[in-house]
């Protein structure tokens, strides 16, 4: 081991009954470098950080920190050796404020005996947040706080104690480009310090940008490791799936039907005099930048918040749904941007989240057809192509991908009519989202007239067949997606007409 290698892994291995999710992992970390970790979900990323940190115990393997090595049984002893941990779930709790999150697990500064020293503490908080040129409210529970906020607490959280190296496992995925960039310029800053940081996400372009060296992680194996310069993001991600990915989309398709959905200026407290439409068939984007009205559009459509002036037409019928089982009773679904949150629950099965939404379809006073049910569910991973070997597991065991998928399932179980999906590829990985937007376009060939929310421009532009541009709540522009590219997208969500 030399001199500038601050952390070097020999032959790490993690299996699971029947599952080896770890085979052999060699890794060398260099000081005051920032070192990219990407791979499919499921390619073992998650689960070599949590062995790291202490979360996870190994089952052979040996991990050595400046040439000795170390035993790492306990966040504890993670921490002594210098490790600092931003993991991909936030693991906040929801009821303590920014302040006692960010300093959960290192002891509080104290006044006299058992007493906390809250101007201390609040002295400390306020540096770390400085540091990060974060302004986020720190005196009310974090239940209150936008999913930027919370993720800009996860990450102040890792700052809490003085480290060398630091693990950032997708620390993005919920941030603004605005706050993205404080991330990274943090990261930077650390970089000079010395100190090593490695970064896991699904934003290759991320990846290639920040990092020096990245390693490509494959079921459960390295199967590269080299330098940033030498690598662009179509080998990271021939790397990553074993394969050359043809196209990052699929093909439109054809002309589109009916009208399903009609706004006619739809206004309430989040949107104001929207007026546009979406026929079955067609994909329609709702553009424009965070904070635009996107999300509140849809809640709006699916019953979450009331109207306050306008109308909506559902196939040519006023449709006016008083909450979101209304709405889904009349074919309209929503895919929600936090779908740990709102769109699965991680605690229950496969199999009941799957058919959470069609129980009513497929009961008879007040009895199941279980039989039938059980058929259908299935049928519905398959048209997905969920990865899973029992649809008696807790949906909390599976991927991140595989999450979304089962959340796609469960729509498809519904056979909608208008459906809306809110950052659809969120926290999915390259294989995976290209899998879910074939998914997509196969549901609007059926007939599905889709409202997508995305704010990846690539995305918005690959599968969107038109684009509603929203401002501030207003709707500023309905353009043709006819060869769009991002300066043209971006103008247009700034409302300038080039």
């Amino acid at each position: 081991m030399t001199s500038l290698e601050v952390l070097k892994i020999n032959g790490l291995e993690k299996s699971y009954p029947g599952v080896k999710v770890l085979k052999g992992i060699d890794l060398c970390l260099g000081r005051g470098e920032v070192h990219g970790l990407v791979g499919e979900n499921g390619a073992g990323k998650s689960t070599l950080i949590k062995i790291v940190a202490g979360v996870l115990g190994a089952d052979s393997g040996r991990i050595f920190i400046d040439g000795n090595e170390v035993q790492i049984k306990s966040s504890k002893d993670a921490a002594s050796a210098g490790l600092c941990f931003i993991h991909q779930e936030l693991n906040l709790i929801s009821y303590f404020n920014a302040m006692e999150n960010i300093f959960l697990g290192h002891e509080y500064p104290k006044k006299i005996g058992p007493f906390v020293d809250w101007k201390d503490l609040r002295k400390k908080t306020v540096k770390i947040l400085t540091q990060l040129d974060v302004d986020i409210p720190i005196d009310i529970p974090v239940a209150y706080l936008t999913a930027v906020e919370r993720a800009m607490v996860a990450i102040a959280r890792a700052f809490a104690v003085e480290g060398n190296i630091y693990f950032m496992d997708e620390p993005a995925t919920a941030l603004t480009d605005l706050e993205k960039n404080k991330l990274f310029k943090v990261i930077g800053t650390l970089k000079n310090q010395g100190k090593t940081i490695v970064y896991v996400s699904h934003n290759l372009d991320d990846v290639l940008n920040i990092t020096d060296k990245i390693t490509v992680m494959r079921d459960g194996m390295v199967v590269e490791s080299r330098d940033s310069s030498g690598m662009d993001k179509d080998s990271l991600i021939s790397a990553m799936i074993g394969r050359n990915l043809k196209s990052a989309f699929p093909e439109k398709a054809g002309k589109a039907g009916d009208v399903v959905f009609k706004a006619e200026h739809l206004s309430n407290k989040n949107v104001h005099d929207l007026c546009f439409e979406v026929k079955a068939g067609e994909i329609l984007g709702i553009g424009g930048l965070v904070g635009a009205g996107r999300t509140e559009l849809l809640e709006s459509i699916f019953g979450m918040e009331s109207l306050s002036d306008g109308e909506m037409m559902l196939n040519g019928e006023k449709f006016t749904p008083k909450s979101p089982s209304e709405a889904i009773s009349k074919g309209v679904v929503l895919v929600p941007e936090e779908r740990r949150k709102q769109g699965i629950v991680l605690s229950r099965s496969i199999y009941e989240n799957i058919s959470m939404m069609s129980l009513r379809q497929l009961s008879k006073a007040g009895f199941l057809a279980h039989r039938k049910l059980k058929e259908q569910v299935e049928t519905a991973g398959s048209k997905v192509k969920l990865k899973t070997s029992d649809y008696t597991n807790h949906v909390g065991t599976l991927s991140g991908g595989n999450q979304q998928k089962v959340v796609f399932a469960k729509t498809v179980m519904n056979r909608p009519g208008l459906l809306m999906l809110d950052e659809p590829s969120k926290g999915v990985d390259v294989g995976a989202r290209f899998e879910i937007y074939t998914i997509i376009r196969e549901l609007a060939e059926q007939g599905a007239a889709v409202l997508l929310v995305s704010s990846d421009f690539n995305e918005m532009l690959g599968l969107a067949d038109r684009i509603v541009f929203l401002k501030e709540g207003r709707q500023v522009f309905v353009k043709e997606n006819d060869n769009m590219d991002q300066e043209r997208y971006l103008n247009y969500c700034y409302g300038r007409d080039i």
